[in-house]
């Protein structure tokens, strides 16, 4: 079935705009904690709330096409800021200041990345969705959300106790914690040398509630991992950065893991009894020769500009036809692994950082074995990390977004041009974006720590600089990384997901994260009653707290730009008011999570 030409082109030019706000937000998201939630269900919900009446004979098609171009925004976040402040990262350590961010070259990078990740998981959709093997939860809830939506018009979720609250909630956090009303750690108790803070944080928790049971653990065990490795490497007088080293190691298992099993299960001969209960509606799934023609246009367009990059970053022929080819066939490789990977555990969930890592690997040593070396090397390098995580990042929320079409019973092809320009829209205004909260609050500081540009900064001064890679770190890494691996085969024959990526993340992800994650699973386990249960008002007060807080984040930074300076000096709060208010984030996870759809 196809999605009728109104609601198609109004969804699209709707989602273009939510796209830019949310994805505007969610960089702030990802350069304090380091995740970007998958926002698809907030899409959703925020286009059945708003815009119920507008297209009462086919409401399904407007926000099937609305999601698809609303959450791309959300994807470039995620590539740009995990990857081009390693720029900022590393010159701030090497000379004492960082530079400033080069628009010009960051938008081409954004850019070549969505070409490339779009055309590479278009091509791969109709074989990726035809799995049934993977659950692609936030396909799944989106699903059923617009299904909902619909269906009956009783059941919508109350937003007044759930949405409303959530932002305000979000947002009041934030202030009172930007104007050192309240304190933003609430506790920090240590256990044998090693710390574990618990902040108030709607982000942290907020996603927390989101992600799964088991994710939710992995994460929490990682952070116990983190704050361990790290009193023992203080102990034994380690730099700092040691437990980045642990954790990079540890996914360089985990992810050769994932690449190998999905070549594996590719070849893979499916049983009788699983090509019965396949069952797939081909017709959705089928690529029209001038969308398959779309995508590899797309693929082409995304190689002209990263070989356009690299002449604007000055570097010889041979070496832009080396890197070229490396480039794009790790933007295929890493790109059908990144969809793969979303549909298994969620985008929320998928290892986006772990995926890059290897490829940043393979990418730094291709680069000096071409010549590129030292400070400037490494620089050059930076620009063509973003259009590969950029890339990856596209066809990590491409698929999930996809599956939802598919799920609505539209054929899935038609929304390719939906996801391109949300894309686009993304491409162009995050590296903005980043620019605006590099000028107030700085990229790398304690208010923006970039948690993944920091650790793959610290890989490519290892590489280009100081030419060497503490081999001690790297073994733990390494055993770590087999134990995780070891784990989710383990799970695998129970039925279980217990994503090896996941923990590994959580290792070198500040513990915060981790902790604060816990404590909102426990929230929405406590209300739901159900380690797998969900409700709409409980998808709602979460996704209210993520914008909320990250709302308030980018307009503060637009703010100090225009010379309104925060930070106003108090006296310090006691405690008790800081506990109060994680209790009302807590107990606002539980109320929601409790009400039954």
């Amino acid at each position: 079935m196809e999605i009728s030409r109104k609601p198609f082109i109004w969804g699209m030019i709707v989602g273009l705009f939510i796209s830019v706000f949310l994805g505007g937000c969610i960089a702030v998201v990802a350069a304090k904690a380091g995740i970007t939630p998958a926002v698809s269900p907030l899409v959703v919900l925020t286009g059945w709330m708003i815009f119920s009446k507008m297209f009462p004979d086919d409401f399904k098609g407007f926000l099937s096409s609305m999601q698809v171009t609303g959450s791309a925004g959300n994807t470039v976040a995620a590539g740009v800021v995990f990857s081009a402040p390693i720029a900022q990262v590393l010159t701030s350590e090497i000379t004492g200041t960082p530079v400033d961010i080069n628009l010009p070259q960051l938008i081409i990078a954004s850019l070549s990345g969505s070409f490339m990740g779009w055309g590479f998981v278009g091509l791969a959709t109709p074989r990726l969705l035809a799995d049934p093997r993977l659950p692609a939860p936030e396909a799944v809830a989106c699903d059923r959300l617009i299904q909902t939506a619909i269906s009956d018009p009783k059941k919508r979720p109350n937003i007044k106790v759930s949405l409303i609250p959530g932002v305000l909630l979000g947002i009041l956090s934030s202030l009172l914690v930007h104007f050192k009303i309240l304190a933003a750690k609430i506790f920090s108790p240590t256990i044998l040398g090693a710390s574990f803070p618990i902040y108030l944080s709607p982000i942290y928790i907020g996603i927390g509630a989101l992600v799964t049971f088991e994710t939710a653990i992995l994460l929490f065990a990682g952070g116990v991992l983190n704050s361990s490795i790290k009193a023992v490497s203080t102990a034994q007088g380690l730099p700092g950065e040691t437990f980045r080293w642990v954790g990079g190691a540890a996914m360089l298992v985990s992810v050769i893991y994932s690449l190998v099993s999905y070549f594996l299960d590719q070849k893979k001969k499916k049983t009788p009894m699983e090509e019965k209960n396949q069952q797939v509606n081909l017709e959705l799934l089928k690529v029209k020769k001038n969308e398959e023609m779309m995508s590899k246009m797309g693929i082409a367009i995304g190689a002209a500009l990263f070989i356009l990059l690299m002449f604007m970053l000055k570097v010889t022929i041979g070496q832009v036809i080396v890197l070229s080819l490396v480039g794009v066939g790790l933007g295929h490789v890493l790109s059908n692994l990144g969809g793969l990977l979303s549909l298994q555990v969620g985008s929320s969930a998928s290892p986006v950082s772990g995926t890059v890592f290897v490829g940043l690997l393979v990418f730094s040593i291709v680069a000096l074995l071409v010549g590129l070396t030292g400070l400037q090397g490494a620089l050059t390098l930076v620009p063509l990390t973003v259009c590969i995580l950029v890339a990856i990042c596209a066809a990590n929320d491409s698929s999930q977004d996809y599956k939802t079409v598919y799920l609505n019973g539209f054929r899935v092809s038609q929304s390719f041009i939906c996801q391109l320009v949300g894309l686009i829209g993304g491409a162009i205004t995050i590296p903005v974006i980043l620019s605006v909260i590099h000028k107030t609050q700085v990229l790398g500081s304690p208010e923006l720590p970039i948690p993944q540009a920091s650790f793959f900064a610290t890989v490519l001064k290892s590489l280009f600089i100081e030419t060497e890679i503490p081999l001690k770190p790297v073994f733990a890494g390494l055993i770590l990384g087999v134990f995780a691996v070891l784990l989710e085969m383990w799970g695998k024959k129970r039925k279980m997901i217990l994503s090896s990526i996941a923990l590994t993340v959580g290792i070198y992800l500040p513990a915060a994260i981790g902790i604060g994650a816990m404590i909102g699973q426990l929230a929405k386990i406590l209300g739901s009653r159900d380690l797998k249960g969900n409700s709409n008002q409980g998808i709602l007060i979460t996704a209210g707290f993520i914008t909320g807080d990250a709302f308030f984040s980018l307009v503060i930074s637009f703010f100090i730009l225009f010379g309104f300076s925060g930070g106003v000096a108090s006296s310090p709060l006691h405690w008790s008011a800081s506990l109060v208010a994680l209790l009302m984030v807590l107990f606002g996870i539980y109320y929601n999570y409790k009400q039954k759809d």
